[in-house]
């Protein structure tokens, strides 16, 4: 075992509202997980939105509250950049390693591992080139899990650029063993160079087990099965990977920045528009907007998010989470002016926001954040229509209700499906995060944390170099515990490291995916592991003994 695995179990206790203190309990062998916990009694069951929705409340049970606030850090920029596929233009064939199955006494690199989130199982296949993440999604039952990633590429998450790159999806059973692979190369238009090809990629599964893909490619095509697609197109596919149509949705300029099945028909997409250059006004407009696509393809509406505007100003939705009835909730942040038919807001830099829509599409409800600047990353729903979501802030504060948390960088809320605020909590030096939202308004929020405690003596690691990390919280705010992924080296302003895709497994059990990239040795919860370049790492956690 490394010295770096030799590490601090840290117990946070909220000393005041702002403020916190520390309690370090040095043990032979912790691996990075701990539980968290204080002083402040759970509200009541009778304080939920619906009581049938949210957890029991042990009396006195403590409220975590948030991590460490302490410093500064640096805030990072969330990626929501999206990417395309490569391969073999729709082969068959499986391939990749299927990983080693997780022993049946679920023993794994973390101590007492059902108390603290244990790694059930990790999928990690040393690729050349480089690997980036895009999505990851489970069936309603639990039973396919199916991911999204870019492989020989340059680029990011969502994105991948260059020649040899490739989109791939892979479905794996709840076990996680690989089922079967799709590959789809992007090719670059005759007489582009290579290397000048570049694309997006998002995935979501929709209730009947069928995958909505966006792909956006530029400077060439990608072939899903049908022939080449060049610009912005949604597909679908069955759960066994076959492609059942392709469609171009847009007749104007647009880049795809989220999407996520709906839970009663068809798909969502949150699109940035620009509109060819007008001389009127000086400019080429942009605007955010909202498309519901049935499953046959056709668009059944398109809401603007904000009225159009030039010089780049505009609103970026780049989290969608699926609700009851076929309802949307929406965030990110936008630019400028945020007009729409329930209210209009101002801001001199960038804003977060978050909402809902009707499953018409008209606007139920809005709320934004003008003072602060920075971005919503992700959002989930509940069963019951419960909105939770995370952020980072790069300046000003975030107050939500009655939680006023001052200039923190990165913060977690909970919305009524009113829109009337539940609760807010620090991340503390959180960067990049993203939530899994069970139906029952558990969450996991996960990203890159500056608040790992100082490794053991000896260690090469600095203090507050970015660790990948994953929180559980309940409905009312209690943190269930805290889980960081030990990595080996790297240096403190490193990007490669992400969770960018998060989801409950659909198990019913508590069980949470976490899909992202890594490019140091790191420990996500096996043992050290370590990559051929950037990699692609999908795990399944247990939920601890508070489910």
């Amino acid at each position: 075992m490394s010295t770096l695995s030799r590490v601090a179990c840290v117990l946070g206790e909220e000393d005041t509202l702002n403020g916190w203190g520390w309690r370090v309990v040095w043990l032979g062998l912790c691996l990075g997980a701990v539980a968290c916990g204080d002083s402040a009694s759970s509200p009541q069951a009778g304080d939920c939105e619906a009581t049938a929705s949210c957890e029991n409340a042990r009396e006195g049970t403590p409220d975590a509250g948030p991590p460490v606030t302490l410093g500064n850090g640096d805030a990072g920029s969330p990626g929501n950049g999206g990417g395309t596929p490569p391969g073999n233009g729709g082969g068959t064939s499986p391939s990749g390693d299927a990983g080693t199955p997780s022993r049946p006494d679920g023993s794994g690199s973390a101590p007492n591992p059902v108390a603290v989130g244990e790694t059930i199982w990790l999928r990690h296949e040393a690729l050349p080139g480089e690997d980036f993440a895009a999505s990851v999604a489970a069936s309603s039952d639990g039973q396919a899990i199916y991911t999204a990633s870019m492989n020989g590429s340059m680029g990011g998450p969502h994105l991948a650029a260059g020649s040899g790159a490739r989109f791939v999806l892979k479905r794996f059973s709840a076990s996680g063993q690989v089922q079967w692979t799709r590959e789809y190369p992007l090719v670059a238009s005759a007489g582009t160079p290579p290397d000048d090809v570049w694309g997006r990629l998002f995935m979501s599964v929709g209730p009947t087990g069928d995958l909505y893909l966006l792909t956006e490619v530029h400077q060439g095509s990608v072939d899903l099965g049908s022939g080449p697609l060049s610009g912005l197109y949604v597909s679908r596919m069955s759960s066994s990977g076959e492609l059942q149509w392709s469609g171009s949705f847009s007749s104007i300029t647009e880049r795809v920045l989220a999407v996520v099945a709906s839970r009663e028909d068809g798909v969502f997409v949150s699109v940035r528009a620009t509109y060819p250059y007008a001389p009127e006004r000086q400019c080429s407009l942009t605007e955010g907007a909202i498309y519901r696509i049935a499953s046959s393809g056709a668009v059944v509406w398109r809401t603007r998010v904000g009225e159009p505007q030039c010089d780049g100003y505009g609103a970026d939705v780049v989290s969608l989470a699926a609700q009851p009835g076929g309802a949307v909730a929406l965030g990110g942040s936008f630019s400028g002016v945020l007009q729409t038919p329930i209210g209009s807001f101002s801001t001199s830099v960038t804003s977060p926001f978050f909402g809902t829509l009707y499953p018409d599409g008209r606007w139920n409800w809005l709320k934004a954040f003008s003072q602060s600047h920075g971005q919503v990353t992700s959002i989930g729903s509940s069963a019951k229509g419960t909105v939770v979501g995370a952020g980072v802030l790069f300046g000003g504060s975030f107050t939500w209700g009655n939680d006023s948390l001052g200039t923190v960088p990165s913060f977690l809320f909970v919305a009524e499906s009113t829109g009337a605020p539940r609760w807010a909590k620090s991340l503390g030096r959180t960067e990049r995060p993203v939530v899994a939202v069970e139906p029952a308004g558990r969450v996991v929020v996960a990203g890159l944390s500056r608040d790992f405690p100082t490794p053991a003596p000896g260690s090469t690691d600095p203090v507050q170099n970015p660790q990948l990390f994953a929180r559980r919280f309940n409905l009312e705010g209690k943190l269930l515990w805290n889980r960081f992924f030990v990595r080996s080296g790297g240096p403190p302003n490193l990007f490669s490291e992400e969770v960018v895709s998060a989801a409950h497994s659909g198990e019913g059990n508590g069980n949470t995916l976490l899909f992202g990239h890594f490019s140091h040795t790191e420990d996500l919860g096996k043992g050290p592991l370590t990559p051929t370049g950037t990699d692609t790492f999908l795990l399944k956690l247990g939920p601890g003994p508070e489910f």
